[in-house]
Parts: structure tokens; C-alpha cells; sequence
């Protein structure tokens, strides 16, 4: 029993560092798209392809009350959301550099109306109010996320985590949580997966 529980910490701790990476690789990309319009144009259109399925499985309407965690220094994702369903979108994140430079972009194309972008840990927001949660690829610790939105987001809630080889199923089985969540659609791409989780 020992062993499994160190093992566990261990595969946490992989998928953690796995995410710590990819953030350092996203922010690299994200500040040369807010820099350059065709890196912009780029990463943007990247991204449109697989939001556009995520905001029809999550199925978000226009007055659903949308958390982006992990909205990073170009928040696409949170504008894309806020495009496709009218929704207003908050976007977190916990690098106060990517805010100020999101927050810069947001008014610059002038969706501050309709998405907020704020200085914020995942770990630690009140989820209570929100109908949809996102978390992108490269947010971490995980596992804290996870826990958090398990005791305080409301029971109809709809939550899409993106992955690499389904870590996170891991994770949930590891902390526990496949007790107060299950997988209700998936979305599988080349290099990434999304699950679309609900409260049971």
C-alpha cells in the first residue's frame, strides 16, 4: 500500500512537471503572438479548430457563467468561447505578467465587454457561481485544481481539462475524485485529449 501511494505522487508529479514545461513553451509562443499578427493569426486558428468542438461538448449558452483557468498572455481560448456563445468569459491566470498583457490584448480588440481577464490561482477561486470551467494544458498542480473545483463547484457544473495521454484519469483515481466526477465525453486530437467532466 506503501508503494502504490509513493508511486501515485510520483505519476502527480510527472504529470505536474509535463505541465510546468508546456506552460514555459505556451507563454514562449503566446508572447510572440501578441507581438506579431502572424503568429497571432496562427496560434489563434490553431486553437479555433479545437474550441469550437470544446464549446459544443461543454454545450456553454450565452448566459452560462464561463472560468477559464490557465488564460495565459494570449487568452484565444477565452475569446473564442466568448464568440462562439455570447457567453462572458473569465479568464485566470496565475503569472501577473500574462494578465497585464492579456488584459492589454482584450482591450485592444475591444472584448472587454465580454471577456475578463483577472490575477488568480485555480486552486484557490470560488467556483460556486460558475456553469462551465475550463483548464488548459499547461495549469498545474493539477491535482489542487481539481480538488477545489470537487468541493465548490455547484453539482451541474460542466468542466473540460485538456491532457497529454490522459494523465489527469490518473490523477483522479490517485486523489480520489473519480467519486465526485465522471467523464462524460471525450475529445481526442494528434498530440492532446480533452474530457468533458460532471459531478456525479
Amino acid at each position: 500500500m506503501m508503494k502504490d501511494n509513493k508511486y501515485n505522487k510520483f505519476l502527480t508529479f510527472l504529470t505536474n512537471c509535463r505541465r510546468v514545461l508546456s506552460c514555459y513553451l505556451y507563454q514562449f509562443f503566446e508572447l510572440l503572438a501578441v507581438k506579431n499578427y502572424f503568429f497571432n493569426r496562427v496560434l489563434t486558428q490553431i486553437r479555433r479548430i479545437y474550441y469550437v468542438k470544446a464549446v459544443k461538448i461543454v454545450d456553454v449558452k450565452s448566459t452560462d457563467k464561463v472560468l477559464f483557468i490557465g488564460s495565459g498572455i494570449l487568452p484565444s481560448q477565452c475569446i473564442i468561447i466568448a464568440e462562439e456563445t455570447g457567453a462572458n468569459v473569465l479568464g485566470i491566470d496565475n503569472s501577473k505578467k500574462a494578465v497585464d498583457l492579456s488584459i492589454k490584448y482584450i482591450d485592444k480588440i475591444g472584448l472587454s465587454d465580454k471577456v475578463y481577464i483577472k490575477h488568480g490561482d485555480g486552486a484557490k477561486i470560488p467556483a460556486k457561481d460558475f456553469d462551465a470551467v475550463f483548464i488548459a494544458i499547461n495549469v498545474w498542480p493539477i491535482n489542487n485544481i481539481l480538488n477545489n473545483l470537487a468541493k465548490n463547484l455547484k453539482k451541474d457544473a460542466r468542466i473540460l481539462y485538456k491532457s497529454y495521454n490522459d494523465d489527469i484519469s490518473q490523477i483522479l483515481e490517485n486523489e480520489n475524485l473519480n467519486n465526485v466526477f465522471e467523464v462524460k465525453d471525450k475529445i481526442v486530437n494528434p498530440l492532446s485529449q480533452s474530457n468533458l467532466l460532471i459531478k456525479k
